[in-house]
């Protein structure tokens, strides 16, 4: 009975995937963002020192970091829309 159910609900969400292909892909991804995001930052944890290696001009050191952080997260819807191959929206 609980194989039955469990078959039930992954045709249930087949058939709503094909409906709804952009958005649920979407979702799916943004469901599992902080997942994904926790798998990124888990080797970080041990860190306890910082390399930054820059090129050009502009800020060098620590105070360059905020900059880095905004860089990456302004590329991830882009970097959604990628993997859903879909539209996103901000």
């Amino acid at each position: 009975a609980k194989a039955r159910a469990e078959a039930a609900q992954t045709a249930a969400k087949a058939e709503a995937f094909g409906r709804y292909q952009e958005a649920a892909v979407v979702d799916m991804v943004l469901q599992r963002l902080p997942q994904v995001a926790e798998a990124v930052a888990q080797p970080l944890l041990g860190t306890s020192r910082v390399t930054l290696v820059a090129a050009g001009s502009g800020a060098v050191g620590v105070s360059r970091l905020p900059g880095e952080i905004l860089d990456v997260v302004t590329r991830l819807p882009g970097a959604v829309q990628a993997l859903t191959s879909g539209s996103f929206t901000q």
